[in-house]
């Protein structure tokens, strides 16, 4: 069972999920599925919509995200990513799985957006998903203060630690932020269940100067497993959703050149595979 917490501190410009940046709910639109009918347009007290011959335009500074729109659209081309939950309710959801998880092996991840975002509605999550005997994981950037991080650890089986770049400026460059605190936090995860992921974005985090560096750091704070997540160019649509514009070029890395890569972690002493 997978949660998608929203808000994250970080922009990283290949973002699988980035309906989970903002904290708040957000309006998202399948322009392949609308048929200019103007319904959105007619309800929205807003004025968000204008629809115009062949156009239909968002104005998404004005979106309340009320869901008017969406309710009435019959073609299904909006949609609101974004709800509140309580914590009891979803450890009362993952309740209901933990007979598919007790056979599959499986639990709940939270993931985003940035789970430390949430600190102690995950901190919450995870505590009661815990009691129950239920499997628990996150997946973070570490791109938070440690007390937030040491918070959620203390009810978490695994943690999946995502490491980018470890040049600042380029880590600047593409996520908007420093790695200073990323890198401060994973030097203290070494006594606890972790394995590094690396997404892997053509000629940026892929390099083998960057991928050795990322390696060598693991190694010299005691981190041992590293799982490289080969480039997914499909997470362009979800920016069509937005009004945004994708920008990352390139393919999905090759077979050998996967291998080459996880032989690299392997040689430098990580248990390294392809995630």
């Amino acid at each position: 069972m997978a949660v998608y917490l929203k808000g994250c501190s970080l922009a990283c410009q290949w973002c699988h999920s980035p309906e989970s940046r903002e904290p708040a709910p957000e309006l998202i639109f399948m322009r392949d599925r609308c048929a200019m009918c103007g319904t959105c347009s007619a309800v929205c007290e807003q004025g968000v919509h204008r629809v115009d011959g062949s156009e239909h335009a968002i104005s998404r500074d004005k979106c309340i995200a009320c869901g008017r729109c969406v309710e009435h659209c019959p073609y299904s081309a909006l949609a609101i990513k974004g709800y509140r939950i309580s914590a009891a309710a979803l450890v009362a959801r993952a309740s209901h799985l933990k007979p598919f998880f007790d056979h599959s092996g499986g639990g709940v991840t939270l993931t985003g957006g940035e789970v430390t975002g949430q600190a102690d509605f995950a901190a919450a999550v995870l505590a009661g998903c815990r009691s129950l005997g239920i499997h628990t994981v996150i997946e973070t950037s570490g791109a938070c203060d440690w007390v937030k991080l040491e918070q959620i650890l203390a009810h978490t089986n695994l943690v999946l630690y995502d490491l980018k770049l470890m040049d600042e400026e380029q880590h600047r460059r593409w996520t908007g932020a420093s790695n200073k605190q990323i890198l401060r936090n994973a030097a203290q995860l070494a006594e606890h269940n972790v394995q590094v992921r690396v997404p892997l974005i053509p000629d940026i985090t892929d390099t083998e100067d960057n991928l050795r560096g990322i390696f060598a750091f693991m190694r010299s704070v005691g981190l041992s497993s590293v799982a490289l997540l080969p480039y997914n160019p499909s997470s362009a649509a979800k920016y069509e959703w937005l009004g945004l514009t994708y920008k990352i070029q390139g393919e999905t890395q090759t077979r050998d050149r996967l291998a080459s890569l996880v032989d690299m972690g392997r040689q430098m002493g990580l248990e390294a595979v392809v995630g």
